[in-house]
């Protein structure tokens, strides 16, 4: 049974809870934990035995990679190769529902890319999960709070059911938008769309000046 962290508005109760996250993330336990968009799984990107375990327990393929969630752009640096593209939109957008796709580098572990040569990076703009992310000081590997195939939690209705496959669950009420975010691949020298949500692809041309591809 997981230890849960319902925190409400309460700066003091949101940050025993991000301690208490962040420590479960360096014993490579699975926090469940919220972002604008909807809630994620996630744990220590860097101990691939924990990420085993949270393919494991949220039955995800394991050909299906998962996003990195940061709370710095260093952080981003430290993973990823960054172009000019991906500067501007993390400039304009980020923190925020915003996933940038980037060639990895080596220190990014394989089964976090189901063996690809590319890297999701994600900053969440909630307040809580950063907390939690700098509590933690490390790359989060996380993906959706469900198991695979069912929707994803958005509110704290749906965080009982996700118990047992978490050891912390952070409650921090309804999410921001209830909608996935956008993901962009950066990877040829173009900005491709993967998946539309919060932010268009309109809305990244109007602002960042860059063409986006549609498949």
């Amino acid at each position: 049974m997981a230890v849960r962290f319902k925190t409400g508005k309460s700066i003091s109760s949101m940050r025993r809870a991000a301690e208490a996250a962040g420590q479960a993330l360096r014993q490579g336990k699975l926090v469940l934990f919220p972002t604008e968009t909807v809630y994620g799984i996630g744990c220590d990107a860097m101990n691939p035995d924990a990420v085993a375990l949270l393919y494991e327990r949220k039955r995800r393929p394991r050909e299906k990679a998962l996003l990195l969630h940061l709370h710095s752009f260093a952080q981003a640096e430290s993973a990823a190769f960054l172009n000019d593209d991906a500067r501007r939109l993390m400039d304009l957008f980020c923190p925020g529902p915003l996933s940038l796709i980037l060639p990895k580098k080596e220190i990014v572990p394989e089964i976090v890319t189901a063996g690809g040569s590319t890297v999701g990076l994600r900053f969440p703009s909630n307040e809580l999960f950063r907390m939690i992310s700098e509590s933690f000081g490390g790359c989060i590997a996380a993906t959706s709070a469900n198991i695979s195939g069912m929707p994803s939690a958005k509110d704290s209705g749906a965080l009982k059911e996700l118990e047992e496959i978490a050891d912390v669950v952070i409650d921090g009420g309804p999410c921001q938008y209830s909608f996935e975010s956008t993901i962009v691949s950066l990877t040829d020298g173009s900005c491709r769309m993967i998946r539309e949500g919060v932010i268009s692809a309109r809305k990244i041309e109007e602002e960042a000046g860059i063409c986006v591809i549609s498949d």
